[in-house]
């Protein structure tokens, strides 16, 4: 299929001429009370997010590898790219109850405006608003992952305490799809507290709609539920053998838990797993272990890795932007720092971006300035980096989050670059 090709100068320009910059300030006064939020400047009459000074916006070649520290880069060719994958981008009943029929988080995306010139929104699918749960639309989405060098998906998998939603994606489309064998796949257990941010002023404002909570009894519903439907599919990804299992945020196990509780209940888990006669199970803490990296082997946790590292590291007060380049230098960091805390094998993240304007507006603090080039170095940086590793996994946030603006699915401003720059960086699957 011909990929459509972007004139980005052309668009850009477009995106001021068509005055989508002027209708900024009646948009973010609806969302903010009286349009002023702390860290935000004036530039007449448009309230506007401050980017960064031009000098930072740019990742070279020569300070990758300055943050690498080596002057030549390792390229191992067995190296697993790993993309997550969050799976809003279809109905789901439990949402529809709540925002109503056909609602998907494709609404909160078309809403999106820049907040200060310069800023590339509205970003839109290149291929139009689409349906994930279909099977041929999912074939579509392995094709382009296994065709630029991904391995597999981390797939965000949502359970609180029985209630789900967005696994219809997994269950409908990518496990019907006639060509999912090209692609493996994984869970992540997404157990955070669930919030309204379609729109939102800011993270700590947004209202709870789905309370996460942890119990053993829960564990072992998880447990069965994950054997019956999951772990058994032929293409489910393993590491050196085991099934991989990631959980977003150990701690909040814990705090219900506690340590010994929840070392038994991954105890539990892994002999139900293997009782079934699946083998051993990996099980990944995927963002929430600070505090317990040196405790992560002992709870039973084989592996550490970071969802957006980006997210964590770069940000700065809320209402504020920060360039790709300066985040992506403290992802390099973020990584080094998380090796030599963790007492388990630990696996790089590259962010695509990070922009979650979408979702909190002038509360928001983007990642500007990216660029296929820059994701690129970072991605040739993680591959280096897990060059001595049993396992080489590099991970990346993220396929499809289009609301935080990590994505490498094709969008209307950078087409395919994102999926051309990670096929070159972590190599072809297919020679």
């Amino acid at each position: 299929m011909a990929k459509p090709l972007l004139n980005r100068r052309t668009f850009i320009g477009a995106v001021g001429a068509a005055g989508l910059l002027g209708t900024v300030r009646s948009g973010l006064r609806a969302q903010t009370g009286d349009g002023t939020v702390s860290g935000v400047r004036f530039a007449g009459d448009l309230d506007v997010m401050a980017p960064p000074s031009t000098d930072a916006y740019f990742f070279s070649e020569e300070a990758m590898l300055r943050e690498v520290g080596e002057p030549i880069l390792r390229t191992p060719g067995d190296v697993e790219a790993v993309a997550y994958n969050f799976p809003s981008w279809h109905t789901s009943p439990y949402m529809e109850e709540r925002f109503g029929k056909g609602w998907t988080e494709f609404e909160t995306l078309k809403d999106a405006r820049p907040l200060f010139h310069g800023h590339l929104w509205p970003k839109f699918p290149l291929w139009g608003y689409f349906d994930e749960s279909d099977p041929a639309w999912a074939a579509r989405e392995i094709d382009a992952a296994s065709d630029h060098g991904l391995s597999a998906w981390m797939i965000d998998w949502y359970w609180h305490d029985g209630v789900q939603f967005y696994h219809e994606q997994l269950e409908r489309g990518f496990l019907r799809a006639p060509n999912r064998a090209k692609l493996k796949f994984a869970l992540m257990w997404a157990n955070h507290d669930w919030k309204n941010v379609y729109p939102a002023k800011n993270p700590d404002e947004a209202a709870v709609l789905l309370p996460q909570t942890h119990s053993v009894e829960d564990f072992r519903k998880v447990t069965r539920y994950c054997i019956d439907r999951y772990f058994g599919e032929p293409n489910y990804w393993r590491l050196n053998g085991a099934l991989v299992f990631g959980i977003f945020d150990v701690n909040k196990v814990i705090h219900y838990l506690g340590e010994d509780g929840t070392k038994r209940a991954l105890e539990e888990m892994r002999s139900a797993v293997m009782k079934a006669g699946l083998g051993e199970l990996h099980i990944q803490s995927n963002n929430g272990h600070g505090g317990i990296e040196g405790k992560l082997r002992q709870l039973g946790v084989d592996s550490a890795t970071t969802y957006q590292t980006m997210a964590w590291t770069y940000t700065r007060a809320r209402g504020m932007a920060n360039a790709y380049g300066e985040g992506a230098a403290e992802s390099i960091r973020a990584w080094k720092k998380q090796r030599s805390a963790c007492n388990v094998p630990t696996f790089p993240d590259c962010p695509v971006g990070w922009d979650d304007s979408p979702r909190f507006g002038l509360g928001s603090h983007p990642a500007v300035g990216r660029s296929p080039d820059q994701f690129e170095r970072l991605v040739r940086a993680a591959r280096h980096f897990v060059a001595d590793e049993k396992a080489r996994v590099v991970y990346i946030s993220a396929w499809n989050e289009w609301t935080e603006d990590h994505t490498l699915l094709p969008d209307t401003i950078w087409g395919y670059s994102y999926l051309e720059a990670l096929r070159r960086a972590i190599g072809s699957r297919h020679g």
